[in-house]
């Protein structure tokens, strides 16, 4: 697949999640088929479980990128351990909980330089989820009692990662516009809850945005899953996806 010079640049920020994949055949031949159009892969908690470390390893021959997808969230001592062994693994990127509260945080950014330093590893990007892309108002003020709007909890934890040293957050495309200007210039948005130009992203996202406009406000890095691989053919995944790099690449 030729790609023009933004398309390549869209590339580089599309990361694509390798869920529902039940065998280690299954993770290779999507990677041969995606890895034109993605050159980040997010390992989330299903196939991290499934297949462990040796799918990092897989991604990494491919010569992609691996976000690793694990959304820690424990006492900072075992997060700080956990950061340590993702910088070990090389993967380019993983994320925390930012409502683990800032030693949390500041755990995981020890533990990922000290891994980095016994591995000779890049340190990792660590970024922060902040409001999950599946709640709205209504479940975050009655279901789990958080008071405010979404936009406002979201913002407090973006101030409260960014003080703790992170590298930036995960949050909905449809928070950008109320951050970017009160963050510093270098703080990362990964944006999942994206929706193909021409295709829906899951039932269970209640933000979405399409790629270009998630851009256009400011997204560093866009999670697309189901609206690329939740069409049934190769032809029509690797289509969705070039879809998506040309709907980035017009907004570059």
């Amino acid at each position: 697949m030729h790609l023009t010079e933004k398309e390549k640049l869209a590339r580089e920020k599309l990361c694509l999640p390798l869920d529902g994949l039940n065998s280690i055949d299954e993770v290779k031949s999507r990677l041969e088929e995606l890895y034109p159009v993605a050159g980040l892969f997010k390992v989330g908690k299903e196939s991290y479980t499934r297949f462990g470390p040796l799918i990092v390893e897989i991604i990494h021959k491919f010569g992609a990128k691996v976000f690793l997808d694990l959304k820690y969230h424990d006492i900072p001592n075992t997060v700080e351990g956990a950061a340590n062994a993702a910088a070990n693994l090389g993967v380019y990127m993983f994320n925390v909980h930012a409502s683990g509260g800032s030693e949390m945080m500041k755990a995981a950014k020890t533990g990922a330089q000290k891994g980095a330093g016994e591995s000779g590893n890049v340190v990792p990007r660590i970024i922060a989820v902040t409001v999950l892309t599946s709640l709205d108002r209504n479940i975050m003020n009655n279901e789990i009692n958080i008071q405010g709007t979404v936009e406002k909890q979201v913002f407090k934890l973006a101030n409260l990662t960014c003080n703790a040293g992170l590298d930036g957050i995960v949050c909905s495309a449809a928070d950008l516009y109320a951050l970017k200007d009160q963050m510093p210039e270098n703080f990362m948005y990964v944006t999942p809850g994206i929706k193909g130009p021409n295709t829906q992203a899951g039932k269970d996202q209640k933000r979405v945005f399409t790629p270009g406009n998630a851009v256009k406000d400011g997204a560093d890095i866009l999670v697309v899953g189901r609206a690329i691989t939740g069409h049934k053919t190769a032809g029509e995944r690797i289509q969705a996806g070039y879809e998506v790099l040309k709907d980035i690449a017009k907004n570059l």
